[in-house]
């Protein structure tokens, strides 16, 4: 079989696509896969420095942009859809998998237009507007929450969780450590904001909050200043611009801080860790707030608002939960049990059904 994987532009697109992608060759390691990304997403570093087979499509979005970058938009939308038709006629998949982000919807239509079979990928609670439009064409669309249900037709959808790249890391529990193991997830490309509140939150916490091991990860233009203010502090703490190794970080940690994109919520659950969700406020549909709300609802999870008091805020649910044990506890318990460790697997084999039904 051959898939022909298109997404990207950020993390939260391109590595759900590679993790389905890796799942296909686990089933099989004759299936062959190809990537198609963005010429100025992260996927146009990441794919060629792990020797991924790939193309990459001149291509931008347009929402919220003005006029005349929405015509250029536009034009470039339609050269990357006859690019990607040229793409699908030299590798002829079997099947066709948008894992969303600007390059997924041009190879996506130039798939319906080849009648290539079409997997949709949804990662949010809340369907992006391509999706949301081809998803009424596309055999099936893979849910990451079951909220995200409604934006598409009953018959193409498949709760499966968001494919994550990483096996969860048992870790001992709350009971047989000294510290609680706190992780601070500033943003692989920084996350200003939340970096300032979470350094405000340890100022006004002071003596209050002690017995915890902290690793933060800043992003790269954060990190000295965060490295120098936990030293003003007196503050013990592991600052890191990024991490190489997330699957252990993730899987050490007892409370994560963060905000909450589809992924981070879902590896949050897949780690079994509890949750101080900082929602992105700027996202005029709610994005992130939703995303946190399927953790909130099942108490596993907490959303603290990103507004002028987010050092206060911050600070008073961490003097809650580290001096409170075992609410820390329940609350990892229950972000274990809405994990969905095996994602990735599910989405691959439903791609190996849909492209055997084709050979038939």
């Amino acid at each position: 079989m051959k898939a022909l994987i298109a997404g990207g532009g950020t993390g939260g697109h391109l590595f759900p696509a590679v993790a389905v992608g890796e799942a296909l060759l686990r089933l099989d390691p004759t299936h062959e896969v190809t990537y198609v990304g963005a010429s100025n997403g992260l996927e146009a570093r990441w794919l060629p420095a792990h020797h991924l087979p790939h193309h990459l499509l001149q291509i931008r979005g347009w929402t919220g942009k003005g006029p005349l970058t929405r015509a250029r938009a536009l034009k470039e939308f339609a050269i990357a859809v006859a690019r990607s038709r040229k793409i699908i006629d030299q590798f002829r998949p079997t099947v066709v998998i948008g894992a969303g982000g600007y390059a997924s919807a041009p190879v996506a239509l130039a798939a319906l237009l080849r009648r290539i079979p079409l997997v949709l990928l949804e990662q949010n609670t809340r369907a992006g507007l391509a999706n949301r439009l081809l998803g009424r064409f596309a055999q099936k669309v893979c849910l990451g929450f079951a909220e995200a249900a409604p934006f598409f037709p009953p018959s193409k959808v498949v709760v499966t969780g968001n494919p994550i790249r990483f096996e969860p890391c048992r870790h001992q529990p709350l009971k047989g450590r000294d510290q609680t193991q706190i992780l601070v997830l500033g943003g692989s490309s920084g996350a200003h904001r939340l970096n300032l509140g979470i350094l405000n939150a340890f100022r006004i916490c002071g003596n209050n909050v002690i017995d915890c091991a902290l690793v933060h990860q800043t992003g790269e233009a954060d990190a000295e200043m965060v490295a120098g203010e936990y030293r003003a502090l007196e503050r013990r703490a592991t600052v890191v611009a990024f991490i190489d190794d997330m699957a252990r970080a993730l899987s050490s940690a007892d409370l994560i801080i963060a905000r909450s994109g589809a992924m981070t919520v879902s590896e949050v659950a897949l780690a079994g860790a509890a949750a101080l969700f900082v929602p992105y406020p700027f996202h005029r549909d709610r994005q992130q707030e939703l995303n946190a709300a399927t953790l909130v609802n099942r108490g596993a999870a907490r959303i603290v608002r990103d507004d002028d008091q987010l050092g206060e805020n911050l600070a008073k649910e961490l003097q809650v939960l580290t001096r409170d044990r075992a609410a820390l506890s329940v609350m990892r318990a229950r972000a274990a049990a809405a994990a969905k460790p095996h994602a990735a697997d599910t989405v691959a084999r439903l791609c190996v059904e849909l492209g055997q039904g084709t050979r038939q």
